[in-house]
């Protein structure tokens, strides 16, 4: 009588003996094929899409919107608690090992569908709230990639692979981590889509991707390093399509964004944005009626009384009076003064002051702005028109600027 020479293997993982299973888990080369075999399917069934969530990416989204809408720090920091575990993305990261198209399918599908979501939210709260002054939430931090939002981005994604495989199950802190890198960038990015915030569009959105795509291929890279290499070429082309392509376009895209910018600030005159300075008055004439004006321009120049040159002397010695209106010009300019930006998360600069103007550029806290012009609004909201470093004027809301010696220019 013959008998079997190995017990047969259950189609679950946890079907097994505690000791088998973290053996296999531990140490998943040592294991033997059928072994890996059902463990890789556990991992393809842990990470594919449930109804929680597409339950959590709604209430998350929801309340990323509502955290825009309001300009709300608790909101925003409720909704990254509420946002879900990216299944899909570790779903992703393990075609190429598994080559089930039908699960890649699924976990791309929802994906997007999330990524729809979460934007769509941003969209709805810049329609509804019709400004982008977002002072109270730090999110324009992520108009461009900083190392610190890509290391939480590595070391979460690194971490997710690895408590799957080892204890079977998701880690939803780590996973709350990452969809807040990938979610809260991505709903900002509608925000200002919606209100043409360019710190905000289409940087944010290029964010978002960069970081999606690295996640996706670190999953890749982690579970092939784990024990779960291709078993096909086609697998091996799949694992080098996220390791060439998604960082090769989102850096592109980046890059060529950045570079638009730089170009776009470069081809401004010079004429229109960095106007004369005034604040220190001609050695040669003695104005004291009147402070000087913000321009001083040619024409404007107070020289003391000379001899004219042969062409005009006809003119202004028929005329004498001319020269005293002359001199008097500077005095119908008017005041200027300095101040320093006091906002925490900086302030918005628009073109007029309107809180629903187009907004012109941003103010970092501590930058020192010249103060040209005032305006108060039918509401009693006092602007100051202002002038940046970079030359840029446009209005400012006075709440956030400290005058702390508003003397006028000698």
């Amino acid at each position: 009588m013959s008998l079997p020479t190995s017990e047969p293997l259950p189609n679950d993982i946890n079907d097994l003996p505690p000791a088998r299973q973290r053996h296999i888990r531990r140490l998943p080369h040592s294991a033997t094929p059928g072994e890996r075999q059902i463990l890789l399917d556990s991992l393809v069934q842990l990470a594919a899409p449930t109804p929680n969530f597409f339950l959590f990416t709604f209430l998350g989204a929801v309340l990323t919107g509502a955290a825009l809408y309001f300009n709300n720090l608790t909101l925003l920091i409720t909704a990254i608690a509420v946002l879900p575990f990216l299944q899909p993305v570790f779903g992703l990261g393990l075609v190429p090992a598994r080559l089930k198209f039908s699960a890649a399918f699924k976990s791309l599908i929802s994906l997007l569908l999330s990524l729809v979501l979460v934007f769509g939210s941003g969209v709805l709260a810049g329609w509804l709230q019709k400004s982008s002054s977002l002072d109270q939430i730090s999110v324009h931090s992520f108009n461009s990639p900083y190392w610190l939002d890509i290391g939480v981005v590595v070391i979460s994604t690194l971490l997710g692979a690895l408590v799957m495989l080892r204890q079977g199950r998701l880690p939803h802190l780590v996973g709350v981590l990452l969809s807040y890198e990938i979610f809260i960038p991505l709903s900002t990015a509608g925000f200002g889509f919606i209100l043409g915030d360019a710190q905000l569009w289409p940087g944010a959105l290029l964010v978002s991707l960069f970081h999606l795509g690295l996640a996706v291929l670190l999953a890749v890279i982690a579970f092939l390093i784990l024990g779960f290499p291709p078993k096909r070429t086609s697998g091996w082309l799949l694992s080098l399509v996220p390791l060439i392509l998604i960082p090769v376009l989102l850096f592109g895209l980046w890059n060529f964004n950045l570079l638009d910018v730089f170009m776009a600030q470069e081809s401004t005159p010079a004429s229109e944005t960095t106007p004369l300075p005034s604040q220190t008055p001609s050695p040669k004439a003695k104005v004291t009626s009147t402070p000087t004006s913000e321009f001083i321009t040619p024409s404007a120049t107070l020289i003391p009384s000379q001899s004219p040159t042969p062409v005009t002397s006809s003119t202004l010695t028929s005329t004498p009076t001319q020269t005293t209106t002359f001199t008097q010009t500077p005095t119908l300019e008017p005041t200027t003064y300095w101040g320093v930006v006091d906002a925490l998360n900086g302030a918005v600069i628009r073109e007029t002051p309107d809180f629903e103007a187009p907004v012109l550029t941003y103010a970092n806290d501590g930058d020192q702005i010249e103060i040209l012009n005032e305006f108060e609004d039918e509401e009693g909201t006092r602007w100051y028109q202002v002038m940046i470093e970079s030359g840029e004027i446009g209005w400012l809301l006075s709440s956030l600027v400290d005058i702390p010696v508003p003397t006028s220019t000698p």
